[in-house]
């Protein structure tokens, strides 16, 4: 959708239309008591009700929406919330529908219905990519139509799912065990914070950079800032296989993480060092031209999104063990060295200041966690090899942002220096991935 969007929105519409949507994404968790987060962890426990955890879910869901619209008028009279001023009911049915699909698929997965996940998943892409691209061009709604795209993709996947999967059958207020709604915000209310501090890492420097640097700036570091996102991706079709397993399997967990962490970590360095390698023309490829120069901002970001989605392994650890106050200290450290960084770098770096301090902030916040989390599943971290990777990706993206004689080569070289050390751990997984009756044609 990148190429589409920046070529019909200006880069402070842009500004505008990733701002509101990181804005719903803060407000996510907090009007939603982060129940998406219990909906997975009890759904799959055998020891509670799925009628109970699925209503507990709605209530929570329901009621925050009613809270956060009597809210929403205060939002636009924060000094640097500019950009809600008169969206503020928009921002709130965002958080509304994207709450409410949140806690349908997550449920959907809960009951083991995968294929049904996954082609939800599709679906919803497919939904919110025509919408978006009608409402932005035969309908020229600009930063508003950019933002029901993702409300009306939203809307049609719990519609969809409810519809599908019956959903409506586990909505039972007769019989309901109250207690379960006391343990379930128990869990998820300490995760809060936790989520808040993870967005502050993640989104408050696009927020900084557009108040410090203006909005034009603003945009093309926030569409650099999407590109990363195939990481993220495949980060995620990586968790969510594995993530089920992680919170059912009981024996022999230490051995268990440690492969999985492994692999992960091979994958997710090496799709690093490509995307590095390729920033310039991807930038070309999947933005207007008014946006290309922001491909310098890339490599730093990569980088912090590898460290992000290593963050987000282990914090899979926290929710496995119920460990939900550990969860939020580890995002706080890092929350609170992004802000610091941020207010000391984006003035003299600009927004390569920012996506530095992401890196340094992630990097506090994995080191935090592989010390805390070994408390309770000591995974095997391999030190070395995880330094060898993050030194590659710094060379290579010196290389690249410096512009440094032959960096062409030096970057390729580097690139296929990361792809030969981690082969071994990239051909396991597409053997585990590779179902049986396809590898003899796979080796074909």
């Amino acid at each position: 959708m990148l190429p589409f969007v920046t070529n019909v929105l200006s880069k402070s519409d842009y500004s505008t239309a990733t701002l509101l949507q990181d804005m719903g994404n803060l407000l996510f968790p907090i009007f939603s008591l982060q129940i998406v987060d219990g909906i997975i962890r009890f759904g799959l426990d055998k020891h509670y009700r799925k009628p109970d955890v699925f209503t507990t879910g709605l209530i929570s869901v329901f009621s925050g929406f009613v809270v956060l619209l009597l809210c929403s008028p205060l939002l636009s009279k924060i000094s640097f919330l500019g950009f809600m001023q008169g969206r503020e009911i928009l921002v709130s049915i965002f958080v509304f529908t994207s709450s409410l699909r949140s806690v349908c698929s997550q449920f959907v997965r809960a009951r083991n219905m995968v294929k049904l996940y996954a082609f939800d998943g599709i679906l919803a892409t497919f939904t919110n990519l025509t919408l978006t691209l009608l409402l932005l061009y035969p309908f020229h709604l600009g930063v508003t139509g950019y933002l029901l795209g993702i409300i009306l993709s939203d809307a049609l996947s719990s519609i969809f799912l409810f519809w599908v999967a019956d959903l409506h059958k586990f909505v039972r207020f007769k019989g309901y065990q109250k207690p379960i709604f006391r343990e379930m915000t128990q869990f998820t209310i300490p995760l809060i914070p936790s989520k808040i501090c993870f967005w502050i890492t993640n989104s408050s420097d696009r927020l900084m950079v557009a108040n410090m640097l203006g909005d034009a700036v603003n945009g093309a570091f926030s569409a650099a800032y999407k590109i990363p996102n195939l990481i993220t991706m495949l980060s995620s079709i990586f968790m969510d296989a594995w993530q089920m397993s992680a919170i059912t399997e009981e024996k022999g967990r230490a051995s268990f993480f440690t492969r999985v962490f492994k692999a992960l970590c091979a994958l997710i360095f090496s799709g690093s060092a490509v995307l590095i390698l390729l920033c310039r023309p991807l930038m070309s490829v999947m933005t207007s031209k008014d946006y290309h120069e922001g491909w310098i901002y890339l490599p730093i970001l990569v980088i912090g999104t590898a460290y992000a989605c290593l963050c987000s392994f282990l914090g899979t650890i926290y929710i496995v063990e119920k460990k939900s106050f550990n969860n939020m200290v580890t995002t706080v450290l890092g929350a609170g060295a992004n802000l610091i960084l941020n207010f000391l770098l984006i003035g003299p770096f600009g927004p390569n200041g920012a996506a530095f301090a992401t890196v340094c902030s992630y990097l506090i916040m994995f080191i935090t966690r592989v010390i805390d989390t070994r408390r309770f599943i000591p995974i095997n971290f391999n030190v070395f090899r995880i330094t060898v990777d993050t030194l590659i990706l710094i060379a290579e993206s010196v290389f690249m942002i410096f512009s440094i004689p032959g960096w062409q080569i030096w970057c390729s070289v580097l690139t296929v220096f990361m792809f030969l050390i981690n082969l071994k751990l990239l051909m396991q997984t597409i053997r585990k991935v590779i179902p049986a009756k396809n590898k003899k044609a796979f080796k074909k």
